[in-house]
């Protein structure tokens, strides 16, 4: 299996193979609204505000990671990991994390700061991401599930207080998305 930058995929096959997953997982109207999601992600978002990796097994992609920015009043250099979505037939065999850990890497060499996430708890802090204060790193939006927002410090210092709402790119710009 190999990890290829999203970029180089033909856009409405990775909204397809995204959308298929999380319609399997959570049922077809979230998998719609993802799929919305990604073709905005990959059709809408500047290049540089949006960074995507590829879980390739032969021709086929069988998982995938967004980053995309989280523009706060003092650094635009926050991602927020969001859509992660791994076919259900390569589920539990550590791809995930190793596609989210490769993400994370690349981000760390275009300089990024900090990564934020909206997902289950769980799961991301086997990878070292930790609960983050929503009155300290600020999400774009009320969040509707509050201790699913989650941080990570990509250098060697701890996160600072965020305390000023941050810009995220047009796709994520929906309230009911968070």
């Amino acid at each position: 299996m190999n990890i290829v930058s999203l970029s180089t995929l033909n856009p409405d096959y990775v909204a397809q193979q995204v959308s298929e997953t999380f319609t399997h997982s959570e049922g077809a109207d979230t998998g719609e609204v993802i799929r919305q999601l990604v073709d905005k992600l990959l059709g809408e978002t500047p290049c540089e505000d949006c960074h995507g990796w590829g879980l390739i097994d032969g021709e086929r992609l069988v998982g995938a990671v967004f980053f995309s920015r989280l523009t706060y009043p003092h650094t635009d250099k926050v991602a927020l990991l969001s859509p992660m979505a791994i076919h259900p037939d390569y589920q539990r065999q550590g791809h995930g994390k190793a596609l989210i850990r490769a993400g994370l890497q690349q981000l760390r060499t275009l300089d990024y700061q900090a990564v934020m996430t909206y997902g289950d708890p769980a799961f991301y802090t086997q990878l070292g991401f930790h609960a983050a204060d929503p009155t300290e790193i600020v999400p774009p939006h009320r969040l509707s599930y509050p201790h699913g927002w989650l941080a990570q410090s990509l250098t060697n210092s701890d996160l600072p207080a965020l305390g000023s709402k941050p810009c995220c790119v047009a796709a994520f710009n929906q309230a009911d998305l968070w």
